[in-house]
């Protein structure tokens, strides 16, 4: 017994040991806590996180709110053939000729509202934190974690100064990524998640909805069709099932079918693609079917017009939120022509 136990505390003596030596090779920051900091950034002094993964970058900017820039880097947009399709041989007996499908065209440039994602991500910016500090390394050593000949780039401007790090390649094996600061060449390793949301090729950060305020914070609304409106009221809405929706003139006899109308429209319209400031829909301007103006107590709140082109047959909307028109899916139209049966009786 007192052999086993002489080698269980010899056990625990060297495991406190290896334990006591690790703590020591960490980093000193780290010994305080779980991560280390990179760069020293808050809410009012971050103003851009900007992203490269070699062809294409991600731009997060803090102006009157979020803004994300989606965008080729100068000399990397692909080249796109707007001509017929290609034909190509099938390869069956008959030996005939099919088109081989396009290649989808390459998305524009924009500079759009960002959503509450891109809020989310701008908080993991103040401070910029990694896992651990690993100091400067030799170039082996960078080459052997893919920092070396990376083109990934992140581009942090707290306060007016700018502050790049070349971000490691994937490789094999190893777990996260590698952040080296190009001025001091100090090398973090921090999560990849961190440019999961950082991807320029997804639209995970663009803000897609028609309002900003919420289904409980107006009251009443106003239908416009050419010349002709239709004013409603709106009770209960702070439970979805309580909502009742009424002519003005008549407050206290609620219209079921304008109230199922509206919750389509307000719930159900699928936004597909996002324009940017100034930029309209690609076959011209939609021809506009409806407006809702929205109010709270007299003032106003905030307003949505539906259009469609008739020469593409898409429909399109744009609102208090929006920079300019987004498209919508497929359906839109008939929500559209049953608004204005139900709220213009037509």
């Amino acid at each position: 017994m007192k052999a086993r136990s002489a080698a269980l505390q010899g056990g625990l003596a060297v495991i406190g040991l290896v334990a006591a030596y690790l703590t020591w090779q960490r980093p000193a920051e780290s010994q305080q806590k779980d991560s280390v900091v990179m760069l020293e950034a808050n809410k009012n002094s971050l103003e851009r996180v900007r992203y490269e993964d070699g062809t294409r970058l991600v731009s997060v900017e803090k102006s009157d709110r979020l803004y994300v820039t989606l965008a080729y880097l100068p000399g990397k947009r692909p080249a796109w053939d707007a001509g017929a399709p290609v034909e190509t041989t099938d390869g069956g007996v008959d030996g005939g000729v099919i088109n081989a499908p396009r290649a989808p065209e390459p998305p524009p440039d924009r500079t759009l509202y960002a959503n509450d994602r891109a809020d989310q991500l701008w908080g993991r910016f103040t401070p910029l934190e990694a896992a651990r500090a690993l100091g400067t390394l030799p170039k082996e050593k960078l080459d052997e974690l893919g920092v070396s000949q990376s083109d990934r780039k992140l581009k942090v401007t707290v306060s007016g100064v700018p502050t790049r790090f070349t971000i490691s390649k994937p490789v094999n094996g190893l777990i996260g990524n590698y952040a080296r600061n190009e001025k001091t060449g100090e090398v973090f390793l921090i999560s990849s998640s961190l440019f999961n949301e950082l991807d320029p090729n997804s639209q995970l950060l663009v803000d897609r909805r028609l309002h900003a305020f919420k289904a409980n914070e107006f009251d009443a609304f106003t239908v416009k069709v050419d010349n002709e409106t239709a004013s409603f009221v709106q009770t209960g809405a702070d439970v979805p099932a309580t909502t009742r929706i009424a002519p003005a003139a008549t407050p206290d006899k609620p219209d079921e079918m304008v109230g199922n109308w509206h919750e389509k429209i307000w719930n159900r319209l699928v936004v597909t693609e996002v324009l940017q400031k100034d930029e309209k829909p690609r076959f011209g301007e939609p021809n506009v079917i409806f407006r809702i103006d929205y109010s709270f107590k007299g003032k106003p709140k905030g307003w949505l017009e539906l259009g469609n082109h008739a020469r593409t047959n898409t429909m399109w909307a744009r609102s208090e939120n929006t920079l300019s028109w987004v498209g919508l899916h497929q359906g839109a139209e008939d929500v559209a022509l049953e608004g204005i049966k139900a709220t213009l009786k037509k």
